[in-house]
């Protein structure tokens, strides 16, 4: 897929981060741009730095009526969409049983049913711009936490929200096959964001804003400068796997790690059960 001037792509989560890297890539390969983000005005902000190329729109992924307006607003304001990215995410440290239960729900109600939201609202403007130009496209942000764990944490509760979208991606590009809209899951890895303070904008029924204190802030920015990937490479791998058309797309080696155990495990498994079903099999005289 090409990304050039006749591109029109949203970006929910946009604020900052991953997702304000990717506009900022996308403008400087040509495209136009909505940014979406949960914090309107920090949207409409992001989108002024890119000047013309970019709006800005506030949305809550949590919310679908909010998805079907911003879907409303982008096609009145740019005419259509060639490709939604799905990556608004929250995440929180600690173990499975040790989570609040109502940030469980926080975590799995933006991370997993808020991609869900986005691409519902999304799909009637996607297909029509794959019914005129031959071709759409989703991607949803998925995590090196989609296909392993990763040795920083745990962040169970996150984890398990980025395993569920990888089912997503993988269910959703059979659902679209031959529909001319298709779909990427991208999986970053540590990367150098403010992700870890995504408590500042929790809704109310989750429990409500928390602020970070100054020290733990300014520990979480030092560790991610020093180990994470920087978002303005993060996108542009993004986005070379999108015009290459990949459906998984990874920015970091070190996920090969993950992945190498998670298959190793997968095949010895498996090599396990032939030796049982073998051992089953009724014997032939």
């Amino acid at each position: 897929m090409h990304l050039g001037r006749d591109t029109v792509a949203v970006i929910t989560g946009a604020g900052n981060g991953i997702g304000l890297a990717i506009a900022t890539e996308l403008v400087a390969r040509g495209a136009r741009v909505a940014i979406a983000d949960i914090d309107a005005g920090r949207a409409r902000e992001a989108a002024a730095s890119l000047d013309d190329a970019a709006r800005g729109y506030g949305c809550d992924v949590t919310d679908a009526a909010a998805l079907e307006a911003l879907a409303g607003a982008v096609i009145r304001d740019f005419g259509g969409v060639d490709i939604v990215f799905a990556n608004a995410g929250v995440c929180i440290g600690g173990a499975l049983l040790d989570a609040d239960p109502r940030e469980d729900e926080w975590l799995y109600d933006v991370n997993v049913h808020g991609a869900i939201r986005t691409v519902r609202a999304f799909m009637p403007a996607l297909r029509a711009r794959a019914e005129a130009k031959g071709a759409a496209r989703i991607v949803l942000t998925g995590s090196e936490n989609s296909v392993g764990l990763p040795t920083l944490g745990p962040s169970s509760i996150y984890t398990s929200t980025k395993h569920a979208i990888l089912g997503i991606a993988d269910a959703l590009r059979r659902d679209l096959e031959g529909a001319g809209v298709a779909v990427s899951l991208f999986c970053p890895g540590l990367t150098a964001t403010r992700i870890w303070n995504g408590r500042a904008a929790r809704q109310e029924r989750y429990g409500g804003p928390q602020a970070v204190s100054d020290d733990a802030a300014a520990q979480m920015t030092q560790m991610l400068s020093a180990a994470g990937q920087d978002p303005a490479l993060t996108a542009r791998i993004c986005l070379d796997g999108v015009e290459q058309n990949e459906f998984l797309i990874f920015t970091d080696p070190s996920i090969r790690t993950l992945t190498v155990r998670r298959h190793a495990e997968v095949d010895a498994a498996l090599d396990r059960l032939d030796e049982r079903i073998s051992a089953y099999a009724p014997q032939k005289a």
